[in-house]
């Protein structure tokens, strides 16, 4: 290679460099403009600064191989190629900057919900821009023009000041290379022994993804995946807002309070809830108020659950963690002496529901155990129909029972004999978009069928207790189970946000209430705040507490936000899903799951965005 072929190269991994600082600074940023850097310690600041240059050094590497160090390898005048480079990386610096400004407004990176907002119906209500503002953006841009000009003229002076270029060039890939295995050697530290700095730093830096190994530790015996999820973060964060303000009940200590008993029904199809196939539910349903038209929180047990006793989206299920923020309900249960207990036939330890939702609840049976899921769904009901015989009166009663047999689809052969024609079992791979769902869905409502056995043993042992006029019933799912209904070729749940994975029977029964069903929208959401309310005369306004509404409340639902951190989506009118993918892009369906040209409001838009962020500080 010709003397003048490898100075140009070696200008270009100067500026490539210089780029990589001036862009970690920027990343940099992002934390210490937010409230997070007053809770960062030692090891949070080593991983962020060590992460905010590995990430930035991956992020130019791109723009320096194709736009510079390739176009000079063929030949092409250093100077074009310098300035092929320059314009690519100052359009990475501006990004950057504008994504800083919405991270800051709504507490995720630049997505596609982002940019409907910006060119949606409606974005001259949002985005309206002072004229300083814009000279604002002119001088920003200044700057960064000239620091990457003045990084070219300093490439150029360094490859005439520098002797040993070879050198050089060995200590700046190892040092890049050493940056990102170290960034990630102690997320995957910080993330198994969870420190709060480490895992909530990495989130502030846009599109990072540094590596977990938590799964690969476990099996090295390195580390325990189930402590982990029984254990604490080192440290607490106020960075989330929850509740809001001091609670203020309205109850007190010598006031009866009823009883309270939550039956989640694992993946259940709201076509089951008939005669035929639930028929002691169904009965019990004809005695409560019945939401027809109930919205879960997520397509995912994680994020339903969560939803159904926090009120609140699962979408803070890492902060709250972080936080060691309980669920208000099971606080107050607790506050007032309610005799709480468990009754799950998966265990609670994975997902960490033990830690996240039930941690106040002493003596907390995790369940999990039973040599397959229809022993352990008995076992559970089993368990609390023993406990509820010796249980006194004395002080008012929390429980929830979690049923898991539908979400399994598997039963002992003697137990598949109602519906038929049935699978034996549930043969994943023979799925299709043409096959005919009825023996598959028979084996399904088979397993429903035993579920709802045990639900009819559980309201028998209750009013045999004679406790049914001071006592609320609540049975719901966590989320429901498709079958193809839409014929998309979607089965099961976590695959989309339509209404044959979300929606759910809810049935609310209470002392004296009046038998009917309710077609209004409601939510997961609603649950704990009409609990709150019934049951303690919460006198806060909901919003300090709960993304939801009292299920009474017939006002609009619209704008549901259901999902995670990472895939959530906006139901909207007309049951029209707004989804924000993992990739950051945005896709909008009908409830059938058709594809639709749908432009949201994005005034609205904005609206919902600030309410999904209103419980951070």
């Amino acid at each position: 290679m010709k003397q003048k072929t490898k100075d140009n190269i070696f200008i270009g991994f100067i500026y490539y460099l210089i780029s990589t600082i001036i862009l970690a600074f920027q990343f940099f940023f992002f934390l210490i403009s937010n409230m997070q850097s007053v809770y960062m310690d030692f090891g949070g600041w080593v991983f962020y600064v060590v992460s905010c240059l590995s990430h930035a050094a991956i992020v130019v590497l791109i723009p320096f191989i194709i736009f510079y160090l390739l176009p000079t390898s063929l030949k092409l005048k250093r100077n074009i190629a310098l300035s092929l480079m320059l314009i690519v990386v100052l359009c990475i610096n501006v990004f950057v900057v504008i994504d800083k400004f919405v991270f800051s407004l709504y507490r995720f990176h630049l997505n596609g919900l982002v940019m409907s907002m910006f060119f949606g119906v409606g974005s001259k209500d949002i985005f309206v821009f002072d004229w300083r503002l814009y000279l604002k953006a002119i001088l920003i841009l200044l700057v960064f023009i000239g620091l990457n000009v003045g990084g070219i003229f300093l490439s150029i002076k360094l490859n005439k000041l520098l002797k040993n270029k070879k050198r050089f060039n060995i200590i700046a890939i190892v040092s890049i290379l050493s940056l990102t295995v170290l960034a990630n050697g102690i997320h995957v530290y910080g993330y198994a022994m969870q420190k709060s700095s480490i895992v909530k730093s990495s989130t502030f830096i846009p599109y990072y993804y540094p590596l977990t190994a938590n799964s690969l530790l476990d099996k090295m015996g390195i580390y325990s995946k189930e402590k982990f999820n029984q254990g604490e973060f080192d440290k607490e964060y106020s960075t989330v807002n929850y509740p809001k303000n001091k609670i203020e009940y309205g109850v007190s200590e010598k006031d009866k309070k009823p009883n309270v008993i939550i039956i989640a029904i694992d993946s259940w199809n709201r076509r089951t809830l008939t005669q035929e196939t639930m028929p002691n539910t169904y009965k019990f349903a004809n005695s409560c108020e019945w939401y027809t038209n109930h919205f879960s929180s997520s397509n995912g047990t994680r994020g339903s659950i969560f939803g159904l006793f926090y009120g609140i989206s699962s979408i803070y299920w890492k902060d709250f963690d972080l936080a060691q923020k309980q669920p208000l309900l099971i606080h107050s249960f607790v506050k007032y002496g309610y005799h709480c207990q468990t009754y799950p036939s998966a265990t609670l330890l994975s997902p960490p529901f033990a830690k996240i939702i039930f941690k106040e609840i002493k003596n907390l049976n995790v369940g999990g155990v039973g040599k397959n899921t229809y022993e352990a769904d008995c076992l559970q009901t089993n368990k609390f129909i023993t406990d509820l015989k010796h249980y006194d009166g004395n002080k008012p009663m929390f429980a929830f029972l979690f049923y898991d047999l539908a979400h399994a689809i598997s039963l002992p052969k003697n137990k598949i004999t109602h519906f038929s024609p049935s699978w034996k079992y549930a043969d994943y791979t023979a799925l299709n978009n043409n096959m005919d769902p009825t023996p598959y869905f028979n084996l399904y409502r088979n397993c429903v069928y035993q579920v709802d056995s045990l639900v009819g043993k559980v309201i028998s042992a209750i009013k045999d207790k004679g406790i049914m006029d001071n006592t609320i019933i609540i049975i719901t799912g966590d989320h429901a189970q498709e079958f193809n209904e839409n014929h998309k070729n979607y089965w099961g749940h976590n695959g989309n946000f339509s209404k044959e994975q979300i929606c759910v029977p809810l049935l609310y029964y209470y002392p004296n209430c009046q038998p009917k069903k309710m077609n209004y929208r409601t939510t997961h959401y609603d649950v704990p705040t009409t609990l709150l309310r019934q049951v303690f005369k919460l006198k806060n306004p909901t919003s300090d507490y709960s993304m939801g509404k009292d299920l009474h409340d017939v006002s609009s639902r619209s704008w549901h936000l259901v999902g995670s951190d990472i895939d959530y989506a906006f139901i909207v009118d007309k049951d029209i899903i707004i989804t924000k993918k993992p990739n950051g892009t945005m896709e909008i369906y009908d409830a059938k799951m058709n594809p639709i040209n749908y432009s949201p409001n994005a005034k609205t838009l904005s609206n919902a965005i600030k309410k999904m962020n209103s419980f951070y500080k």
